[in-house]
């Protein structure tokens, strides 16, 4: 029986989609405008159970998966969000095992998915400039213990980085270009790489930084991800619909001139 110990970390889910992450402490209180939930009525209780708030509300207590610690997790920077990662992961050949460099470690999302698809095996080496933004980096990835599998420096790549014969790079900074002979250089031939950037001119410029560095099967797009709310004779899509997040523009190097 899997159940929740002083310590553990709780997906709290309530009605209407709300959701609340936290880590159970004996004497601790969570709480929310659907009233307050004591830490110690949950601890012992197996994971999938239900309790109740003070105001009466139904919460159900469940195991956190990978994307709730994304999605709420530190945030210090805007994320990458989890309907774009599995195809940025796939289309540079991301595996278990694999070595990734990424440059611009921001908050860290998607350094967590990095280092989840990478383990047990694998390691990802992240960089970012800003102290700060790794720290609240570290502290996501450590609470959904996959700090192991990473490491974070805090260095500006623009000026070089130590790693080589890299699987694969993801470059997610405001001037890709500024790092793109450094992670040509880090990347083995052959190897994926995705450059994530929120703008039309960014993406254009970034294709033409790759084309001119011999990188090939240079592909730009964006993913859009919609609900489809299910009622008993009236199923359809959502109204809202989670769009433009960022661009994505991806290629593999070769050794010889890209086209």
């Amino acid at each position: 029986m899997d159940v929740i110990a002083d310590g553990s970390d709780v997906l709290v889910a309530g009605p209407r989609g709300n959701l609340w992450l936290m880590k159970v402490r004996s004497g601790g209180e969570l709480y929310t405008h659907l009233g307050v939930l004591k830490h110690d009525s949950i601890i012992g209780l197996e994971y999938g159970s239900s309790t109740e708030t003070s105001k009466g509300y139904r919460l159900y207590l469940m195991r956190p998966f990978l994307e709730d610690y994304i999605m709420k997790g530190e945030r210090r920077t805007q994320i990458v969000y989890p309907k774009d990662m599995g195809l940025i992961a796939v289309r540079i050949g991301v595996r278990s095992g694999s070595r990734v460099l990424e440059i611009g470690t921001g908050s860290g999302a998607l350094t967590m998915f990095l280092a989840d698809f990478v383990a047990p095996t694998g390691h990802v080496y992240s960089y970012e400039a800003r102290r700060e933004f790794a720290d609240a980096a570290l502290r996501n990835l450590r609470r959904a213990g996959l700090a192991e599998y990473v490491e974070v420096k805090v260095r500006d790549a623009s000026g070089g980085v130590e790693e080589r014969e890299m699987d694969s790079v993801v470059i997610d900074i405001g001037d890709p270009c500024s790092v793109m002979d450094v992670a040509h250089d880090a990347l083995r031939p052959s190897g994926g790489i995705a450059v994530i950037t929120p703008t039309y001119n960014q993406v254009e410029v970034a294709i033409a930084g790759l084309r001119t560095r011999g990188f090939i099967m240079v592909e730009a797009f964006e993913t859009t991800y919609r609900r489809v709310e299910s009622r008993p004779g009236a199923t359809r899509p959502a109204s809202t619909v989670i769009s433009h997040t960022a661009f994505i523009v991806t290629a593999r190097k070769t050794l010889g001139e890209g086209k």
